[in-house]
């Protein structure tokens, strides 16, 4: 499995939202500063659902991310699972 990682900040909560309503996410508990987005296969996410402006949907990986970018422009964000084991994530 794979993810990535929000930051824990009002302006990412919509992020965290539109995962949610993909249906190809799990949403994990928050950790610290962050919550971990953990997809199985790839996610795709439409910036319109998460009415981000550019200049923040530029920033939502910032968190970091355990994956890989298929794609990310200012309308779309697709990501895609590299199978590798997730750092700091407990399988509960």
């Amino acid at each position: 499995m794979s993810g990535f990682y929000v930051l824990d900040v009002p302006e990412f909560s919509s992020l965290i939202d539109a995962a949610k309503k993909s249906g190809d996410c799990r949403i994990h508990p928050k950790r610290g500063h962050y919550q971990f987005v953990e997809f199985e296969n790839e996610v795709e996410i439409l910036r319109r659902d998460t009415r981000m402006s550019e200049a923040v949907w530029y920033g939502c990986l910032t968190g970091g991310l355990d994956g890989k970018i298929a794609r990310f422009d200012s309308e779309r964000l697709k990501l895609v699972a590299t199978n590798e084991p997730i750092l700091g994530v407990d399988d509960k």
